[in-house]
């Protein structure tokens, strides 16, 4: 194989492996979502009812922005993941509990207002 053939082949090889890699490149809209479904926890009062899997969801996070910045995509991705699955599960623990305090203070008032039918 001539010079020029090889160093053509080579020239494709680099292009089309640099073709691949920046289809896997994280957008930066993808970090935005995960910060975003954090704040939602967080705004859910997380911080109060679920800070173990709001802290799960944050390091997760922590570890994304790091791999990513490394150029590690996949694993970023794979943080990233974790990250949102936390702040989600974070959310849902948190709403569990705002809902089982509004259902005690409701059962509360019930009582009250059926002691007051019997007096």
């Amino acid at each position: 194989m001539s010079t020029k053939k090889k160093a053509a082949v080579v020239a494709l090889a680099v292009v089309a492996s640099a073709g691949c890699a920046s289809s896997t490149r994280i957008p930066d809209q993808e970090v935005t979502d995960v910060e975003l479904s954090i704040r939602s926890a967080e705004n859910a009062t997380a911080t109060q009812h679920a800070r173990a899997m709001l802290d799960r969801a944050r390091n997760a996070l922590s570890a994304a922005q790091s791999e990513r910045a490394k150029g590690h995509d996949e694993a970023a991705r794979a943080r990233l993941e974790e990250a949102r699955a936390a702040a989600s599960a974070a959310e849902s623990q948190a709403k569990s509990v705002q809902i089982s305090e509004q259902d005690a203070a409701m059962k509360r008032q019930l009582e009250d207002i059926e002691r007051r039918i019997r007096e």
